[in-house]
């Protein structure tokens, strides 16, 4: 039992005889049972300081909200994006259709349809010389100034002051 007790390299009292009966081992070292879990435990909590695990605990789960929140607004974006390309399709679309509605209201009303309109269904042709008349005035130009007969109460009042007013200016 020697060597239990000493952790030498050479051991020479495993060669010595040993008499049990005459050696007493102490109390403290019979049959002992340690619970080595136990002892770990006990010393990794005694190791860590409170102030330390909060603050792990709350930079991990600031983390976990970080990340959450990345996801989160690329989830968005991806589905924001997914929106755009379905508008900007619709957009094509309606563009196009646009554009052959407009071409076909240019083919039915355009100034050829219009004139053939005009000459076979309502028999109208185009000008020419002798469909013209020209006016000459002999007499020159005038300007007439019309007055109105249903002159009410105010407005005669305001005439005749600014006849008087125009009358002493000059």
């Amino acid at each position: 039992m020697a060597y239990i007790d000493e952790n030498s390299a050479y051991d020479l009292s495993l060669f010595e005889e040993h008499n049990e009966s005459t050696e007493k081992k102490p109390e403290s070292q019979q049959n002992i049972v340690y619970d080595l879990n136990k002892e770990r435990r006990q010393r990794r909590w005694a190791n860590v300081n409170i102030g330390e695990a909060v603050s792990i605990g709350a930079v991990t789960i600031m983390s976990i909200i970080a990340v959450a929140a990345i996801i989160r607004g690329q989830a968005e974006l991806t589905e924001l994006n997914h929106r755009i390309t379905s508008a900007q399709s619709t957009l094509d679309e309606l563009s196009s259709t646009y554009t052959q509605v407009q071409m076909a209201v240019e083919n039915k009303l355009g100034p050829s349809v219009v004139e053939e309109y005009a000459k076979n269904v309502l028999g109208m042709s185009k000008t020419d010389s002798s469909q013209k008349e020209f006016i000459s005035f002999s007499q020159g130009d005038k300007a007439v100034v019309a007055e109105d007969a249903d002159m009410g109460l105010f407005s005669k009042l305001k005439q005749a002051f600014l006849d008087a007013w125009a009358g002493e200016r000059q």
